[in-house]
């Protein structure tokens, strides 16, 4: 039952819907086209028959008592025989001559049929006994049954002409709305989202597709619009961005460089720091804002085995007063056919989600198989949320005021590279972020 009312209620094509409509439609017509020409083929056996025979039995046995038995017809649709001693008409065929007293006829219904005679044309029969004689009268309805069977003839020709114009009409139907509507899906498909002047052609024979290219090209017109100004103000902002930025680490530079009191060392050291993740942030959103390209070959590899001690360095700061230590693991062989701001980006807000959950005990870096593995023995860190917020992040555009980029880049990355982030528990209190990178994983050569 849920079976069928998923069939009913998948959506379905505008074609489908006439198609099938056409089809009801046509065999409704054959079928009742086919039941009329039943209706009429059982007219010829009728009871009307009997009472016909009847009334014209008894007229002639009247003539046959008035000594009129020569009038009776012989020929013609309705004939009379009159068989025994004295008879004056000619004789009957030998097919009725030795009939007993009915009704008979070649069809059946109300009569009694006698395959004796069934290869004598269509006819219905009456004999009843006019002692010492009987009275044999027939009517031929051969020339009836052959309109009727000429008619079913008809009705099955006119029936197979207007299921194949119901063919016709759906396959005019096929080829006027449904191959244009899908040759325009598969041009709009077609277009490279790089190129701003790509137009649909308008050039349809239908009216109604060339209205719908016209609309679609009109959007086209717009969206690229809206793209070279969103182009024009990201790279305008990559610009005036990255100049401030350039000035701040310039000004760090220079202040360590100078003899500066203690105190001031750490405030320096987190702008220093702030500096280096808008930058890395900066570089992440162009890169991500840029269309990947079918034919780009990627120019940028990670040699990750390598990459990763020099990520834990940068991040021991963070574990300044805290009894955690942060650790590498097995580091197997991996090169990445992808940027490192990119790695950096992604592994960077693992780590720092790590330590940011842990007191005490350890952060551990590892990657093994194509999978980058970020395990932690804190409690603080809740994976259910963090999976749930992971989640969120790939849905959205854009993140979500006051939860920060760490996760939606992350999510952005792994759209990108086609790469896959799970959070899970890895014990008491801990928690492990598996990063799994194979899709981006460039395969070793093998040793000669």
């Amino acid at each position: 039952m849920d079976r069928l009312a998923s069939l009913f209620s998948k959506p379905r094509s505008v074609h489908w819907g006439v198609s099938a409509a056409l089809i009801l439609f046509g065999l409704m017509m054959v079928a009742m086209m086919t039941a009329l020409n039943f209706s009429s083929q059982r007219l010829v056996e009728h009871k009307f028959w009997m009472d016909a025979l009847k009334s014209i039995s008894a007229n002639h046995a009247a003539q046959i008592r008035a000594g009129r038995a020569a009038d009776l017809p012989d020929s013609g649709v309705i004939r009379s025989w009159v068989v025994g001693p004295g008879a004056t008409t000619p004789p009957p065929p030998d097919y009725l001559a030795a009939l007993a007293p009915g009704y008979y006829s070649t069809e059946g219904g109300y009569f009694i049929t006698d395959p004796g005679f069934k290869t004598h044309g269509s006819l219905h029969a009456l004999v009843v006994d006019l002692p010492p004689r009987r009275l044999i009268t027939i009517i031929d309805i051969s020339e009836l049954e052959d309109q009727q069977n000429h008619d079913v003839l008809h009705s099955g020709l006119w029936a197979l002409l207007f299921l194949m114009l119901i063919g016709a009409l759906i396959a005019w139907l096929h080829a006027n709305l449904v191959r244009p509507v899908r040759d325009l899906a598969s041009r709009m498909q077609a277009i490279d989202p790089r190129d701003s002047t790509a137009r649909l052609p308008t050039t349809y024979l239908r009216e109604e597709v060339q209205v719908i290219a016209q609309a679609s090209n009109l959007h086209l017109e717009r969206v690229g619009q809206f793209i070279e100004r969103e182009r024009s103000l990201l790279d305008q902002a990559s610009h005036e961005f990255r100049t401030p930025i350039a000035v701040i680490a310039g000004a760090v530079d220079v202040l360590k460089q100078m003899p500066l009191p203690d105190s001031s060392r750490p405030a320096l050291g987190r702008i220093e720091h702030a500096v280096e993740d808008l930058s890395e942030t900066m570089v992440a959103l162009l890169y991500l804002a840029r269309e990947p390209g079918v034919d780009d070959e990627p120019g940028d590899v990670t040699v990750l085995h390598e990459f990763l001690p020099r990520l834990v360095r940068d991040h021991e700061h963070l574990l300044r007063g805290k009894a955690a230590q942060l650790r590498l693991g097995e580091l197997e062989s991996t090169c990445l056919a992808a940027p490192e701001a990119m790695v950096r980006i992604a592994v960077s807000n693992l780590i720092r989600n790590a330590i940011e959950s842990t007191d005490a005990g350890y952060v551990e870096i590892s990657v093994a198989r194509g999978v980058v593995t970020v395990a932690d023995s804190g409690s603080g860190f809740n994976p259910v949320e963090a999976a749930r917020r992971y989640r969120d992040s790939l849905r959205q555009a854009m993140p979500v005021r006051g939860q920060g980029l760490g996760l939606f880049l992350i999510g952005r990355i792994c759209d990108r590279f086609g790469w896959k982030l799970e959070i899970e528990s890895g014990g008491v209190g801990g928690t492990r972020a598996r990063l799994d990178v194979s899709a981006s994983v460039i395969p070793a050569e093998p040793e000669i």
